[in-house]
């Protein structure tokens, strides 16, 4: 999870900061509502969203995803492989 940035009081992230893995997972659940533009001196930044709605989405979307992928790839390593064609069968 990366760090809030802060404009005249307002927590947020860009999406275009963030990991590629987030930047990725978080454009597919992210609403068009929850998108804000922030206004700087010398920038308009039209891809921010507020921190406490990346923070909900780190922690409840994207960390339950991430373990549950590492879970299935660990799984499919131990999947038991077929027996040879005219192999010994043991009683």
């Amino acid at each position: 999870m990366i760090e809030a940035k802060i404009y005249r009081g307002i927590e947020y992230v860009r999406i275009s900061e963030l990991p590629e893995d987030q930047k990725t997972s978080i454009k597919n659940w992210l609403n068009i509502d929850v998108v804000i533009k922030i206004q700087t001196e010398s920038i308009l930044m039209s891809d921010c969203i507020l921190f406490k709605d990346y923070e909900f989405w780190f922690k409840k979307i994207f960390t339950k995803a991430v373990a549950a992928e590492e879970a299935n790839a660990v799984t499919s390593e131990f999947k038991t492989k077929k027996k040879p064609v005219g192999g010994l069968a043991f009683d």
